[in-house]
């Protein structure tokens, strides 16, 4: 049993900001500071490294300025080693208990804020006690989507809510370089060399200042640390081998439509051989830890969603192999990602009739739809093919559609479909 001086230095080491302070990231701040004003359960999830935990500790030191006692915020990381022995729910609640007890003022409020709380079994039961008792402000974060899917869904339906968090967008990381890109062009010359920095290393704010090498390193460590944390201790996954080839094989055909009987193929080339079911799982493991994301073909000529064909794409730019001659699909997978936060996920398909005819992206708003196009360099001899099936889209199902690109190599043009240089329509 933890005492309880190591009880108040697990709360202190969880709760450290430390010395370097990045982005703010407002809007995720403001909803957390929202969040305060009500006593439903505050889940904050997203992939490894993103962020969530800084985001927890920015809100622990404001509550702090606002007058709530140090001893009130009960914030605890239970990767730290001083909680190792907690893995059940009764061991969490005799910390708890401990707590209670030893720590805190219990005749004012009370925050709690669990990190990576999924290493607990079982804590939902001892989260929705403490839920219904009415008197505690509960926040919750982990890295695996079953913090939201599974234990909180079932057990917490209807007491909770979410706030997904993820890697750095290009305006958080011009932020923090302090470059100011209200004005595009009085600033383009800054903005355009941190575009090639984010094209090629995305968003993890931990690997913003490592060179190349050490930035390959890093996100090496950080697969492997998925594989061995989120996944492998989470599902008793046995073939690990075949675990990260499964990753290894998507993100090497990131925006291309895969089958689950493709890539069991492409595995038995390489003498590896899986069954469908094993793979379908092993996606549904890296999917859970906010890796990989799965988008779903949208039939724009029938209007409807096939769950069968599939693309996949990365939760960031850096774990996207290769050089030059991946930065098509570095760029499809930035766009897609901007997708999803501007439009959520459940509003983002890729479009594909019957033909073969294909849209990069599908996009649902408000009843209407948006159609997107995404090529590095929009030219003379691929303009045809790009405008060609946005057309085709539109006949289908009107809305709008624009073509994004990074270089723009057309000598003539003459379109009803605007096109926009990916990084001014980032901003």
């Amino acid at each position: 049993m933890i005492s309880v001086h190591e009880l108040r230095q697990a709360i202190a080491e969880s709760q450290t900001l430390g010395t370097d302070v990045p982005v703010e990231r407002k809007d995720y701040f403001s909803w957390l500071n929202q969040a305060t004003s009500n006593h439903l359960i505050k889940a904050i999830v997203g992939f490894r490294r993103s962020g969530k935990s800084f985001l927890l500790k920015m809100l622990s030191q404001s509550l702090i300025k606002k007058g709530v006692p140090y001893t009130n915020i009960f914030y605890l990381n239970f990767e730290n080693d001083l909680l190792k022995e907690v893995k059940t729910v009764r061991e969490l609640r005799q910390i708890w208990e401990l707590y209670q007890r030893e720590v805190s003022d219990i005749n004012k409020p009370i925050f709690i804020f669990w990190d990576e709380v999924q290493l607990v079994q079982n804590w939902e039961k001892l989260v929705r006690s403490l839920y219904e008792q009415g008197k505690y402000n509960i926040f919750i974060s982990g890295s695996n989507s079953k913090l939201l899917s599974g234990e909180l869904s079932s057990s917490l339906s209807g007491r909770s809510l979410s706030l997904e968090i993820k890697p750095f967008s290009f305006k958080e990381y011009l932020d923090f370089l302090k470059i100011n890109f209200k004005d595009y062009y009085s600033q383009k010359q800054k903005i355009d060399k941190a575009f090639a920095f984010y094209l090629l290393r995305g968003g993890i704010y931990e690997q913003f200042k490592l060179p190349e090498l050490l930035a390959r390193n890093y996100h090496e460590g950080l697969v492997r640390k998925i594989i061995l944390d989120d996944i492998i201790k989470r599902y008793q996954v046995d073939n690990v081998n075949v675990l990260k080839e499964t990753f290894e094989f998507v993100r090497g055909n990131v925006t291309s439509p895969l089958s689950l009987r493709k890539i069991v193929g492409r595995l038995e080339e390489q003498g590896i051989k899986v069954s469908v079911t094993t793979i379908k799982n092993y996606l549904r493991y890296w999917g859970s830890a906010y890796a990989i994301e799965k988008l779903t073909k949208f039939d724009y000529k029938l209007s409807r969603v096939f769950a069968r064909t599939a693309k996949y794409y990365l939760v960031d730019n850096l774990f996207i192999s290769g050089r030059e001659e991946a930065n098509e699909k570095r760029l499809e997978n930035l766009v897609y990602n901007e997708l999803v936060r501007i439009y959520g996920r459940e509003n983002v398909f890729f479009g594909k009739n019957e033909n073969g005819y294909e849209v990069d992206f599908v996009v649902k708003k408000e009843g209407k739809f948006l159609c997107f196009q995404v090529c590095l360099n929009l030219t003379d001899e691929n303009s045809k093919r790009e405008f060609g099936n946005l057309e085709l889209a539109q006949k289908h199902l009107g809305g709008e559609g624009a073509i994004l690109y990074l270089d723009n190599a057309l000598t003539a043009l003459s379109s009803k479909f605007p096109i926009k240089q990916v990084v001014e329509w980032l901003l």
